[in-house]
């Protein structure tokens, strides 16, 4: 059913969830995981002036996303692994409409109850209303 799947993720180990899902939906289908990190531009630091620093983050996201598709080779998951520089959100949603995927993967965080607004300010949440794709919010 879903062949091309995106996962963004940052650089945290809270993703192992979401990558599940990824991985049991994605061997369903036969297709691919595609892991993604933006690295958020720091406004009044663009990439031309800061380059070296833009190089350096890029790197290190390079190596965070090769352990993450390492435990997606393990189960026999296809995937691949993008760095991109921007604005997370917009990024995110322009990557996943630009290259057509079938469905976007995100680890997001539980909404309490009693305090919902809270939970609905989050990026997955943003991405979830803006994607151009279904959406699957793993907590």
């Amino acid at each position: 059913m879903f062949k091309n799947i995106l996962l963004p993720v940052d650089l945290s180990d809270k993703h192992g969830r979401a990558m599940d899902a990824a991985a049991d939906l994605v061997r369903q289908g036969g297709g691919e995981v595609t892991l993604l990190h933006v690295v958020e531009v720091i406004a009044g630091l663009s990439l031309d002036e800061e380059k070296a620093f833009y190089t350096r983050l890029g790197k290190v996201a390079q190596g965070h996303l090769k352990s993450l598709g390492d435990h997606l080779g393990q189960r026999q998951v296809s995937w691949r692994a993008e760095v991109l520089f921007g604005s997370r959100g917009p990024e995110v949603v322009r990557f996943a409409k630009e290259k057509g995927f079938d469905l976007i993967v995100l680890t997001s965080p539980r909404v309490e109850p009693d305090a919902p607004p809270s939970g609905w300010g989050s990026l997955s949440y943003k991405i979830g209303i803006m994607s151009p794709c279904p959406v699957l919010l793993v907590k």
